[in-house]
């Protein structure tokens, strides 16, 4: 089974989270985690007003889109110092706003079409051919868009990676001879190794902040996308022939798309990549590690701004390392993967404990005039790990029922916050509010006590195809996040819940 195309894979992060009230501690309940910045590109470097194109990526990539990536790559990519010229200015102020026009589907009144205009461009390239040069601030632009590769974009990803490394050099190849081509072969392995280790480098250290593996297996990671990309160089550069051959019976188009690299990677990658692999970590598995450690950064994100507690953590990482749990067993997951998931477990639960510990000192550090010492007492790591063992025993136990391990451990955490209130009558987390919190776990909101909010939220969930997110009980909504999670990998719906 490809992970790649499970279509509720990517919501293993969103299915632990519940939307739970968070049992007494004040936090933004809107805070989501961040999303990763982009690079801004210095005034020297060539100003691209795509930058974020990638040519082909999960589409197909036809004649027609190659034309007009390089209409686009000619008309709308400057230099500063052009704008400084009155009559290029205009020029490339008259592009930009013809090609806004075209993407908002308005009418050009009586001036050109986009289609008369690409289909005089492509006359344009039949004639004149296409320079063998290779584009490397745009190559560079698109390889540097993987640094923040997620689980979901993976495989395509890396395939991206692998076809365009092989087109470009099959190009170079062509067009230089001698001591010019081992120049240009040189800086294509510089921005081919700065993209890779940009995707490398970046997926490594999302599996290590937030699961928490080992230096060696943070090692074994990177070494397994080496292996996976170079067995995907291998295969592509042994699909170049045909991939090539397919181009020169293009007829008149043939002149210019032989050296259009974008759209030669974009045949390679429809031919398909390699097969099985030899590196430690398959690209499932890596992909299945990734979702992991997503629902992991979630939970971490939230506690360290107050919006978990111990018990909520609990629940919550146990509902992900049941699914890993699952996907170990069906196979899904390697044993090599399997055993660095469960070595590191610990060191995850840590770092989101940690996480909420320093969010609680910072909390108590600055209590408000009146509140009393304790308001935000420190972790109770007994409450985590009394719920979290009560809820994995009981997943292996009753042979997989997630639900009702869920139910297991929310009776145990009924009984340990009632005990940590004990132990801290002044935390606020504690009493009333988590007492509040376990009586309505298994209770349906009201949907009159919704706010202005929420109801405008129900109704944007509905129109997505989703439940209204006070239409269940707390517990049903972790009920619906595991069979939702079954039926993604192939396991069917779990009944028994």
């Amino acid at each position: 089974m490809n992970i790649a195309g499970w279509t509720n894979i990517p919501n293993i992060t969103n299915q632990v989270k519940t939307g739970a009230p968070q049992a007494g501690l004040r936090h933004d309940p809107g805070a989501a985690v961040p999303a990763g910045g982009g690079t801004a590109q210095g005034s020297a470097r060539l100003l691209q007003l795509d930058l974020s194109g990638r040519k082909g990526y999960r589409e197909g990539y036809s004649i027609q889109d190659a034309a007009e990536s390089l209409w686009k790559q000619e008309t709308q990519t400057f230099r500063l110092s052009d704008l400084e010229d009155p009559e290029k200015a205009n020029e490339i102020i008259e592009n930009m706003r013809r090609q806004a026009r075209w993407d908002l589907g308005l009418s050009q009144g009586a001036g050109e079409t986009k289609d008369e205009v690409l289909s005089a461009y492509i006359q344009e390239l039949r004639q004149n051919g296409l320079g063998g040069a290779a584009d490397w601030d745009g190559l560079s632009r698109e390889l540097e868009a993987f640094q923040s590769t997620t689980p979901e974009e993976l495989e395509d990803g890396l395939d991206y990676l692998a076809s365009r490394y092989v087109a470009v050099l099959d190009k170079l190849e062509r067009n230089y001879t001698g001591g010019e081509l081992a120049a240009q072969r040189a800086k294509l392995e510089e921005v081919y190794k700065a993209g890779a280790a940009g995707m490398i480098d970046g997926y490594a250290q999302l599996l290590q902040t937030n699961l928490g593996i080992s230096d060696s297996g943070v090692q074994a990671v990177k070494d397994s996308f080496s292996t996976i990309l170079s067995e995907k160089v291998d295969a592509y550069q042994g699909a170049l022939g045909k991939a090539n051959e397919a181009v020169s019976q293009s007829g008149p188009d043939s002149v210019w798309l032989k050296n259009h690299d974008a759209y030669i990677a974009s045949q390679l990658r429809a031919a398909g990549a390699a097969g099985q692999t030899k590196a430690p970590y398959s690209v499932q598995d890596l992909a299945a590690a990734g979702q992991l450690a997503q629902s992991y950064r979630t939970e971490i994100f939230n506690a360290s701004s107050c919006g978990r507690n111990e018990a909520t953590l609990a629940l919550n990482l146990s509902m992900a390392d049941m699914k890993a749990e699952a996907m170990i067993e069906k196979g899904i997951v390697g044993k090599d993967m399997a055993a660095l998931l469960r070595s590191s477990r610990a060191q995850g639960h840590e770092n989101a404990l940690n996480a909420l510990d320093q969010a609680l000192a910072k909390r108590e550090g600055s209590l408000a005039p009146g509140e009393p010492k304790g308001t935000f007492a420190p972790v109770d790591r007994t409450v985590f790990q009394g719920i979290y063992q009560t809820v994995m025993n009981v997943y292996q136990q009753n042979g997989g029922n997630g639900a009702a391990a869920i139910r297991a451990g929310a009776s145990y955490g009924q009984m340990a916050t009632a005990q940590a209130s004990a132990r801290n009558p002044q935390a606020l987390r504690w009493g009333i509010s988590s007492k509040s919190y376990w009586e309505d776990f298994y209770k349906t909101p009201d949907a009159r006590e919704a706010t202005p909010l929420e109801i405008q939220l129900n109704k944007l969930l509905v129109q997505a195809g989703q439940a209204p997110s006070r239409s269940c009980s707390t517990y049903q909504k972790y009920v619906n996040s595991w069979q939702d999670f079954l039926s993604s990998i192939g396991g069917g719906v779990d009944l028994r819940a």
